[in-house]
């Protein structure tokens, strides 16, 4: 499966890049995640947001849209996002910064020491997840998996497939009838 994450294509818009954040860290975590606010526009540092069984709340940011899609994710973007994040309306127990680009160590790092900094002051975790370890996720969780395929095929490739298993649906309904 590693290889299959190694291999999948970038999401080719933000709105792309939304649902599959979405949707692997609602297998991922167990819960649906719900956009937050208008699919446009982050409100409070949010893009998604869930709230888990014990009631804890946990924040997505999708990093890369609109202007800045595919750009890389630099330090400053990762400490606003964190600032944004406290004016969320509810406590949150993680911030989950996903984004199109590769983490690097410098980033790795610099989230875990806000999440240290933001522990002292009873505040929120910081995870940071680039491509790589996105197509990870996505490689573990085979219902996303199989959803990232099916975008990439597109609109022209799944009418052909659906056309191809219509044509061999009727040549066996045909051979059944005949035999």
């Amino acid at each position: 499966m590693g290889r299959i994450a190694a291999e999948l294509r970038k999401p080719a818009s933000w709105q792309d890049f939304d649902r599959l954040s979405r949707s692997l860290m609602s297998a991922v975590h167990g819960v649906q995640f719900e956009r937050w606010g208008p699919a446009d526009h982050r409100q409070h540092g949010a893009d998604a947001w869930a709230r888990l069984p014990n009631g804890k709340v946990l924040v997505l940011q999708c990093k890369g849209r609109s202007r800045s899609f595919g750009k890389s994710l630099s330090i400053a973007n990762l400490d606003a996002a964190v600032r944004e994040l406290d004016t969320f309306p509810h406590p949150v127990e993680e911030l989950i910064i996903l984004t199109t680009t590769p983490e690097t160590v410098a980033l790795q790092d610099r989230a875990e020491e806000l999440t240290e900094q933001r522990a002292k002051a009873g505040l929120s975790r910081v995870s940071l997840h680039g491509w790589y370890s996105i197509g990870e996720l996505i490689s573990r969780h085979e219902a996303v998996l199989a959803g990232q395929l099916q975008t990439r095929l597109g609109r022209r490739a799944r009418w052909l497939l659906l056309l191809a298993m219509a044509a061999l649906l009727a040549s066996a309904a045909l051979a059944s009838r005949f035999s």
